[in-house]
């Protein structure tokens, strides 16, 4: 649980922080404070068998990784693209953060598979929860804002805010939940209390009005049904449905619903609200694409901020691929142009070499990933795999490619996917038939035996 506890500061920890630092004014604005909290996270990842025991990563993914880090320092040093660039420290600083959680995490015992989902899902909630109160106790906020923890001042005076990490922490919380409501062996009691937090997640979701996110969570749940719900599961619901019980069921979950608005009516309207707002601006985007006319107005509708950035982008990577082709061979230098597409940008300013291996990699966990959803072989991998899908639609909607926000959900990725079959069997949902000792395959005994002559 310590161990769970750690990583879920490393990865998740910015809502947190901010709430800390913002909300409760332990150390506003403080960088220290932010780093301080990160390694506290990397002490409590530190297993008793540090160092004396290794556990296999996904050798392949873990490998384009590593290299793809070192093409990146290289670039930094001999390839620059950013005129008068002084970031070395900071930089260098944000890659050895993700060398030091990936190589925590090759300590880390695959043992903390058990108890890894219910301590996601106390740790977002409690981050979800200390965002609601950060909203209520803001004077400056208003409801109709995006979710989020409001600081400092921008140019015209008003306090902001980044909805991002609230968001995501949000969407793993819905993942988390989901897993561990579906998993047959979660009791009844702990079930209910699992979909209710879930529900929440997803109303503070629907108020970060993140659109990367809310687009994964659509992908997430379209996926979920593709792997888990057959044809003759939905033929055999509807026949379900014919029974005086289910009939009955149907009728108090209506008129639940139906109490629940009335008394809490003003809820309903607020995520109500959020919800049109949200459809409305993507809507003015559509619009903006097709040349047309905003809805009721005589202009043309026009792309937001972000949207606009990305449009540019990828005007100028079709500009430099039908002109320039030249120059996506080598790229053209570290940190060259912000594109806010991380893959595009990896590609442009480290030419080939940056494609092949921060492309590719996010490729293969793709895969694993599919792969896991179709066998579902233990809660962790499971919500490794769902949570991947936002990690996947940031690579065409924000960031970049050097930032933390990737490489601590890509180091569990590299520690967890893809080697399901090298963990014990009584961590698995179905074990085998087989067994080696305690194993599904003679390999993963092998390797066990050679880290105990080890340690």
């Amino acid at each position: 649980m310590r161990i769970v506890l750690g990583i879920c500061m490393v990865v998740d920890g910015p809502p947190l922080i901010t709430f800390l630092k913002e909300t409760v004014h332990l150390a506003p604005n403080s960088q220290a404070f932010t780093a301080a909290f990160q390694g506290l996270g990397f002490v409590l990842m530190i297993p008793f068998t540090f160092l004396r025991r290794l556990y296999t990563p996904n050798i392949l993914l873990f490998w384009m990784a590593i290299w793809f880090i070192i093409l990146c320092i290289f670039y930094m040093f001999y390839f620059n693209g950013e005129p008068g660039f002084k970031g070395y420290a900071t930089d260098l600083t944000y890659f050895a953060f993700s060398l030091v959680f990936i190589l925590l995490l090759l300590n880390v015992p695959n043992d903390i598979i058990e108890v890894a989902i219910p301590v996601i899902i106390l740790f977002t909630f409690i981050s979800n929860l200390a965002l609601l109160y950060a909203m209520v106790t803001d004077p400056t906020w208003s409801i109709g804002q995006r979710a989020a923890i409001n600081y400092g001042t921008t140019d015209t005076g008003e306090r902001m805010g980044n909805p991002h990490i609230f968001a995501r922490n949000a969407l793993m919380c819905v993942v988390a939940c989901g897993v561990w409501a579906f998993r047959s062996q979660t009791g009844p009691l702990m079930r209910i209390a699992t979909l209710f937090t879930g529900a929440f997640s997803i109303a503070i979701l629907i108020m970060t009005q993140t659109r990367s996110s809310i687009v994964a969570l659509a992908i997430v749940v379209g996926l979920f049904l593709f792997f888990n719900v057959r044809p003759a599961q939905i033929k055999s619901a509807i026949r379900g449905l014919r029974h005086p019980f289910s009939l009955i069921t149907i009728f108090l979950m209506f008129f639940a619903f139906s109490m629940f608005v009335r008394k809490y009516n003003d809820v309903y309207g607020i995520l109500y609200g959020y919800a049109v707002s949200f459809m409305e601006r993507n809507l003015e985007n559509v619009y903006a694409l097709l040349g047309l006319q905003s809805s009721g107005a005589a202009y043309k509708a026009a792309l937001d901020a972000s949207a606009a950035n990305r449009a540019v982008s990828a005007n100028f990577f079709s500009n430099v691929v039908v002109g320039h082709m030249e120059m996506l061979i080598f790229g053209n230098g570290y940190k060259f142009l912000y594109l806010d597409v991380p893959v595009m940008e990896a590609w442009v300013n480290h030419g080939i070499p940056g494609l092949v291996l921060f492309g590719g990699m996010n490729i293969l966990i793709l895969y694993y990933c599919f792969r896991v959803m179709k066998n579902n072989p233990n809660p962790l991998s499971t919500f490794l795999a769902y949570f991947y899908i936002l990690i996947f639609v940031q690579l065409f909607t924000n960031g970049r490619p050097y930032e933390q926000s990737f490489w601590y959900p890509l180091g569990l990725m590299i520690r967890f996917i893809g080697i399901e079959s090298l963990f014990p069997v009584r961590l698995w949902n179905n074990p085998p038939s087989v067994d080696y000792n305690g194993y599904a395959v003679p390999s993963a005994l092998s390797a066990t035996d050679d880290e105990t002559a080890a340690s």
